[in-house]
């Protein structure tokens, strides 16, 4: 009996043992990832400066540029299938729509937009 409880013990320790040697591990590992995360330097997407000039294309023809202090108005003659595209260029250069509208000229579909560009701090 004598022998079982100290070969009981025995494992005892060596699991104890192998426990804290895995938990100093695992610290370890965290503490490097923890370092690797502050030493990342941060990018930021570069957005591209707005230019209404961007948006004269074979699928739409600027017909006016109004700026304005918080950003302006764009007037453009465009065809239905430019309209959403539209949108995905104005938001690779920051630029929010607050409105828009969109009416048949003729055979010309007119799409107005009122822009807001972000004030630099």
């Amino acid at each position: 009996m004598l022998v079982t409880l100290i070969f009981l013990s025995s494992t005892h320790h060596e699991e104890r043992d192998a426990l804290i040697r895995l938990r100093a591990s695992h610290h370890q590992q965290w503490a490097t990832l923890y370092r690797l995360v502050d030493t990342t330097p941060f990018s930021e997407e570069k957005t591209l400066p707005f230019s209404p000039l961007d948006f004269q294309l074979p699928s739409a023809q600027l017909v006016s540029w109004h700026p304005s202090a918080q950003g302006g108005e764009l007037a453009l003659k465009t065809l239905w299938e430019a309209v959403p595209s539209a949108f995905t260029r104005l938001a690779e250069h920051n630029v929010s729509v607050s409105r828009f509208s969109l009416s048949v000229e003729g055979d010309d579909l007119l799409f107005t937009l009122q822009l807001e560009t972000p004030h630099e701090g």
